[in-house]
């Protein structure tokens, strides 16, 4: 009877450390996700919580303590700065200068989605960085910059970080993004088909199709449905490698294809005319955009599967980034970018 009696005793403890532990742990969750971030006591005890921010791709996370190593990273950069020549003063501890700290978290936060979606990209596509892999991009990063010393000194007194701390946050992901990129480029060719879409384009206008047809037809873009019409321009408002072309094209002639920086071209000069001794052109356009790693890692962004589970953010899976989930926090970030456009000091 006695060891009965004991053997429930025992039982009811255990309960009641177990009803205890999940007690403490929805308590934790709750501090962690809902409370009040102003709270010094919170914002230490966020900085160091193993939860995720987000979930990236069903495995992978970004945890609380992560974000806050980063900004912090960040944060004392800033604050290393010699912004004396600009009139600029860095200052976090105001209420001011913590709600401009956070929108450099929330920059943190999507450049680490960044890099986690191109890790995800890459281990799918069978690439993977070994160590050795990694030791060496240490090594070219740091004939880059200066002596390993040097170096070395420079991260620690800006980010407060190691050369593991510089090897993880910075040359791996490097690696990984350039690899993936390399991935891209022999996966899809991009270059191949934007000239295969320009050369048919041309092929239709040898042929006699008019130019808006063609443009209708083939050119991408807003002005296709205008028949490529661009309206009037200096050569100094066009693109380096157009100008030459269009200053020296015949009117009303379409041009050979010729390549930029964006894509592919078919100029049409349609009148030239002088104003205030400055040349102006009439121009229209056949313009096949080459797709850039950046073009496909954006819609890769857009389409990857993340849950953003701090309140104060949400997934925004039209431009693929974390944003803001209150409204006033994201026009206080829009009116920092316009200030910050006339006065540097507004930036940070």
């Amino acid at each position: 009877m006695e060891a009965t009696l004991k053997k429930i005793r025992w039982s009811t403890m255990a309960y009641g450390v177990m009803a205890l532990l999940i007690l403490l742990f929805v308590a934790v969750l709750v501090a962690t996700y809902f409370a009040p971030r102003h709270l010094s006591l919170v914002q230490s005890f966020i900085a160091r919580a193993p939860f995720p921010v987000a979930i990236v791709g069903y495995r992978d996370m970004i945890s609380f303590a992560e974000l806050s190593e980063n900004t912090s990273s960040i944060k004392r950069f800033y604050e290393n700065q010699d912004f004396a020549k600009l009139g600029v003063r860095i200052d976090f501890s105001t209420e001011d200068g913590q709600k401009r700290l956070r929108v450099r978290e929330k920059e943190v936060l999507n450049k680490m989605l960044e890099d986690a979606v191109i890790k995800k990209l890459a281990k799918e596509r069978g690439i993977f960085v070994s160590a050795e892999m990694a030791k060496q991009g240490v090594a070219r990063k740091l004939e880059e910059y200066g002596s390993g010393q040097e170096v070395q000194a420079d991260l620690a007194r800006l980010y407060g970080w190691k050369l593991a701390d510089f090897e993880e946050k910075i040359v791996l992901p490097s690696l990984y993004s350039e690899k993936l990129n390399e991935s891209f480029v022999k996966e899809f060719d991009p270059v191949s088909k934007a000239t295969t879409k320009i050369e048919k384009a041309a092929e239709m206008l040898r042929e006699g199709s008019t130019y808006s047809d063609v443009a209708k037809q083939y050119s991408e873009g807003q002005t296709a449905l205008k028949g490529g019409d661009l309206g009037w321009f200096a050569l100094a408002d066009l693109a380096p490698e157009l100008r030459s072309l269009v200053a020296s094209q015949q009117v009303g002639t379409a041009g050979n294809v010729v390549e930029s920086s964006l894509g592919f071209h078919i100029i049409l000069v349609e009148e030239v005319k002088k104003e205030k001794s400055e040349q102006l052109y009439k121009i229209k356009q056949i313009f096949v955009r080459k797709q850039t790693f950046a073009d496909w890692l954006e819609q890769e962004m857009k389409e990857a599967p993340v849950w953003v589970l701090d309140p104060f953010y949400q997934f925004d899976t039209e431009t693929g980034r974390i944003e803001f989930r209150k409204e006033e926090w994201r026009q206080f970030e829009e009116e920092l970018i316009k200030k910050a456009s006339g006065d540097a000091s507004f930036f940070f």
